[in-house]
């Protein structure tokens, strides 16, 4: 079982009252709150799978670090010709800067600078900008997988150094 304050692997947790709430904690966390007796009043059932527990397992799925050139996965990443495709999907329209600007609540300038290549948007821009104009400036780019070294691990800047001496 784990502990729902700390999250440590215990085989014995105690109910705690801590804020109001019960909760199944390790006998260290148990010092934060007053004990509860069996059948306790009001609270949450810890029969149930909780919330924290579900927390604490995507909490660990994310921390996992994992090597990206390990497979030839895709991504969506920002196209490098989005300014091209902003500015002809306006003229197309037949809008101006100001237009365009107007439309998707922005100012000018920003238009300015997205169609000159001067600012790379966000994604609640991108977002905006393919809804306004009906375009795509995202696109679906695959990861190339690393050069493995004879020691099995990725390729490093070092060790191409190494091979050409």
């Amino acid at each position: 079982m784990i502990c729902e304050m700390c999250g440590k692997e215990m085989a014995n947790l105690l109910p705690v009252r801590i804020e109001g709430t019960v909760l199944s904690v390790c006998r260290d966390c148990a010092r934060f709150g007053d004990g509860v007796k069996a059948g306790g009043k009001q609270g949450t059932t810890t029969s149930e799978p909780s919330v924290i527990q579900a927390r604490l397992d995507n909490r660990e799925r994310r921390m996992k670090s994992r090597d990206v050139y390990e497979t030839g996965e895709e991504s969506i990443e920002l196209a490098e010709d989005f300014s091209k495709r902003i500015k002809e999907a306006r003229e197309k329209l037949g809008w101006k800067q100001e237009e365009l600007a107007a439309k998707m609540n922005e100012r000018v300038s920003i238009v300015h600078k997205l169609e000159s290549g001067g600012m790379h948007p966000d994604d609640a821009l991108i977002k905006k900008v393919e809804r306004t104009l009906d375009i795509k400036i995202m696109e679906k780019v695959m990861v190339v997988k690393g050069e493995k070294a004879s020691s099995g691990k990725v390729l490093t800047l070092e060790d191409c150094i190494k091979k050409k001496k």
